[in-house]
């Protein structure tokens, strides 16, 4: 009788049968955090409870997975190699297992946008008032936009993105929430806030410039490309005020140049620099900081406040209800 040969299960199907899915969220955190204490903080436990997952997940794939360096703790190649895929796995099962209905009033669900600092000070402030108001067992987690956008929405890290963008790629989808304009802003002490701010009133001050470091460089008419999405990073007019003095023959004093949009409206109202900044943002500080606005005296465009997200799942019951409360803050404000 002919003896059947039978294949012997392979080792990566005996590591799936060891997988359990809170070892995948602790290789999530950490591909996130790259550090087991804000690994553990986020997920709710221990360093020592982190720590021994990793030690489970390193002997079921027989990789160390993340390596201790300087910057924290660093993914290895493997670990690398298979992030996008599993986080991509994780979001199918939680869209397979969300509920068909959301109720914001019961929910424990933790929301993630990434914004850049203009709408952190203007739409955030009424966007957690009102999540605590709606939604008070559920929790938010705002990230930077410098880390980058389209990859964070790309791999199901953030929900929705708030910023300003042009080009955007098939997979994502858009709408606008507000549309804002610019003011130059004096202290009110300033000697020449009490004329009007004419070019060449403007050329004689020294200004303070607003410049997203490392993203500027890389910016054309004040956008940057990220993986297709074109953002805006720069709230400036440069070019415009330029071409603007240049035709009365006149030049710009640049005296201060900072990443930082709050810290440049105090900056303002302690010292003689004008800064050109968004009105919205100008205006809720106005009377903290003693300001005096001024529109430009030359042609300086608006631009749009718009939230983003990626299409397969932002018609999610959640999501869509996050939007629609983004909607509502905005057309408020």
């Amino acid at each position: 009788m002919k003896q059947v040969k039978v294949t012997p299960i392979s080792n990566a199907f005996h590591s799936f049968e060891q997988l359990d899915l809170n070892l995948l969220r602790v290789f999530e955190a950490l591909i996130d955090e790259r550090s087991a204490t804000r690994a553990g903080s986020r997920l709710g436990l221990t360093q020592s409870a982190i720590s021994h997952a990793l030690n489970r997940l390193r002997y079921v794939l027989k990789d160390d997975l993340f390596v201790r360096s300087p910057d924290g703790m660093q993914p290895t190649e493997r670990a690398a190699e298979i992030s996008p895929r599993l986080r991509q796995g994780l979001m199918q099962l939680q869209l397979a297992l969300t509920p068909s209905e959301f109720a914001p009033e019961r929910s424990d669900r933790r929301f993630t946008l990434t914004c850049t600092e203009y709408a952190g000070a203007v739409v955030m402030p009424a966007l957690i008032a009102r999540l605590r108001e709606t939604a008070p067992y559920a929790s938010l987690n705002v990230l930077p936009s410098n880390l980058g956008v389209a990859e964070t929405l790309r791999s199901g890290r953030a929900d929705l993105a708030v910023g300003s963008f042009r080009r955007v790629p098939d997979w994502a989808a858009s709408e606008s929430l507000l549309r804002e304009t610019r003011v130059w802003v004096l202290s009110s002490d300033n000697p020449a806030a009490g004329d009007e701010l004419t070019l060449e009133r403007l050329a004689e001050l020294p200004h303070l410039v607003i410049a997203a470091t490392g993203e500027d460089e890389n910016a054309i008419e004040g956008y940057v490309v990220d993986h297709g999405l074109e953002r805006l990073v720069t709230r400036s007019d440069a070019g415009l005020l330029q071409g603007a003095l240049a035709s009365r023959g006149l030049r710009r004093n640049v005296a201060i140049t900072t990443s930082h949009i709050l810290s440049a409206l105090a900056a303002v109202s302690q010292s003689d620099v004008a800064a050109l900044l968004p009105r919205r943002l100008a205006t809720a500080f106005m009377g903290r900081y003693q300001l005096a606005l001024f529109e430009p005296p030359y042609t300086s465009p608006p631009f749009e406040l718009m939230s983003l997200w990626h299409r397969e799942h932002g018609d999610q019951p959640a999501v869509a209800w996050l939007r629609g409360i983004l909607r509502e803050i905005s057309s408020e404000l």
